[in-house]
């Protein structure tokens, strides 16, 4: 077998720290890896490295070599590595919200975010055929901003593949696709696999394509072993007992609310589209929701009507209502609503580009704020760094978010939602970037969260990440409400559905 890439003995250092090394990995053609580990293993490590982004500290080697001689450096083989990664998701929510889906595909002939020259008429058609085969043609008219997670990961995904590399990079690539999706995806990595080497890193056994025969697993950014595809799905499945034993600070009521949240006649026009229908919808004391749809459904644009971060649509009939925490305004109820969401922790890129440790970011759930507006009392500091420790990142308070895994991030984040003991607590795909463990962990600490009080709406594609405690369904089909009821009445449904 050609060997595309090889490094030997390498290592990354930034800042004075050592992201991961010292690391030796072959990549051959034609024999496809998944990289797994803990949060902050250094899995995007060693993909950025492998891709060129990252330069190896002196003393090791890596080389490449696909066909044309070996060299050292990755100048002029960019467009033979692909890479389909969370940041670029974030780079077109924060940057270029307005750039149209075809012009991000054909971005990928010239390894730019953005489309800053002509396509040839080759490379139109080669874009074509890319588009065609992930059957994504009513997505390229539309704007990056007016997709849901899930539409954009699929340009992202055209975008990669449209110069037929010869290594396909995967960093969490199939994380808030919904389950159709999900498979269309899958199905086209097994293509994939046959025009390029995929190097994927999953943290869920249904992540996996078919064509992984290898499984490299990386702890403390090491390789600590590589093992076949059966013996890697099997460290993913392996179940942790008693992950999370501590108990959770006590409840203090603050509130006595006749609804949690209330909308009458809302519907969402963005760019000329409608994301939500007329839609009615009561949140009750004692009820935990999930709202499930295919992705484009609405699902997180209900919850962005819920933090102001959208206003309803003035129809003929005027513009909807929506009531929370038993008639609040937004100013009373926003230090009251705690939130994990994508677009949160991409606003925190765009307003402070990071620069704000770990610690800081929890104490600004207690405003409901971007990032600190004013000292910290005693209490919400030692509360800050008690949540640190539930998710199990006590020993990062001081840390930056910058130098932080994506998976480190979002439990930054949902310990930022639940240290103000929210009145409401909106999770949209709250686990998603998170391992075995840490997914366990996040579950129970949601569970006896609800269990203490604590109203949620959850939305996710993951049926395993529904806790015990979610009661309710809310299912979304186009902007229309499909279902509206308890979670055996939505089972009954869904058994009727597929059998």
């Amino acid at each position: 077998m050609q060997s595309l890439i090889n490094i030997e003995n390498v290592s990354v250092t930034r800042a004075g720290r050592v992201l991961a090394g010292p690391l030796s990995l072959r990549i051959e053609r034609g024999e496809h890896i998944a990289v797994t580990g803990a949060n902050g293993s250094g899995k995007t490590t060693l993909l950025r490295l492998l891709r060129g982004e990252y330069l190896p500290d002196s003393g090791g080697k890596r080389v490449y070599d696909f066909g044309d001689g070996p060299q050292h450096s990755v100048l002029g083989l960019r467009q033979r590595i692909a890479l389909v990664s969370a940041d670029q998701q974030d780079f077109y929510l924060l940057h270029a919200a307005r750039a149209e889906g075809r012009s991000v595909v054909l971005s990928g002939f010239f390894d730019t975010p953005l489309l800053y020259e002509k396509a040839s008429a080759e490379q139109e058609a080669a874009a074509d055929a890319i588009i065609d085969l992930l059957g994504i043609e009513g997505l390229v008219r539309s704007e990056m901003g007016a997709l849901s997670t899930g539409q954009v990961r699929k340009l992202l995904i055209a975008r990669a593949l449209v110069t037929r590399p010869d290594v396909l990079l995967l960093d969490e690539c199939l994380e808030g696709l919904d389950a159709v999706s999900r498979i269309e995806i899958l199905a086209l990595l097994e293509k994939a696999g046959e025009l390029s080497t995929l190097v994927c890193a999953v943290h869920r056994v249904d992540d996996m394509p078919e064509c992984v025969e290898q499984v490299v697993v990386l702890e403390g950014g090491r390789i600590v072993s590589e093992a076949s595809r059966d013996e890697g799905l099997d460290s993913l499945r392996e179940i942790v007992p008693e992950v999370f034993a501590c108990d959770l600070p006590p409840r203090v009521e603050t509130g006595n609310f006749d609804y949690i949240l209330r909308m009458e006649n809302v519907s969402v026009v963005v760019d000329g589209t409608r994301i939500l229908h007329s839609m009615d919808w009561e949140v009750l004391p004692g009820e935990n929701w999930v709202v499930v749809g295919e992705n484009g459904a609405g699902k997180s644009t209900l919850l962005k009507l819920v933090t102001s971060e959208l206003a309803p649509y003035a129809d003929d009939g005027g513009a909807g209502k929506i009531s929370r925490l038993g008639g609040m305004t937004m100013d009373e109820a926003r230090p009251l609503i705690g939130v994990v969401s994508p677009a949160l922790q991409a606003s925190y890129a765009r307003e402070l580009g990071w620069e704000v440790t770990a610690l800081e970011t929890v104490l600004s759930g207690y405003r409901g704020s971007v990032g600190m507006l004013d000292e910290p009392t005693s209490e919400e500091l030692l509360g800050a760094q008690e949540w640190l420790e539930l998710v199990g990142l006590g020993q990062f308070g001081e840390r930056m978010l910058r130098r932080m895994s994506y998976g480190q991030q979002r439990r930054v984040f949902l310990a930022r939602a639940m240290a103000g003991q929210p009145e409401l607590l909106l999770l949209d795909e709250p686990l998603s970037g998170l391992d075995t463990v840490s997914r366990m962990m996040m579950r129970e600490i949601m569970q006896k969260l609800a269990e203490g009080g604590t109203p949620m709406i959850l939305v996710t594609h993951h049926v395993e990440d529904w806790i015990p405690a979610m009661n309710r369904v809310l299912y979304l089909e186009e902007g229309q409400r499909k279902f509206v009821g308890n979670r055996d009445e939505f089972a009954v449904l869904q058994e009727k559905s597929t059998g």
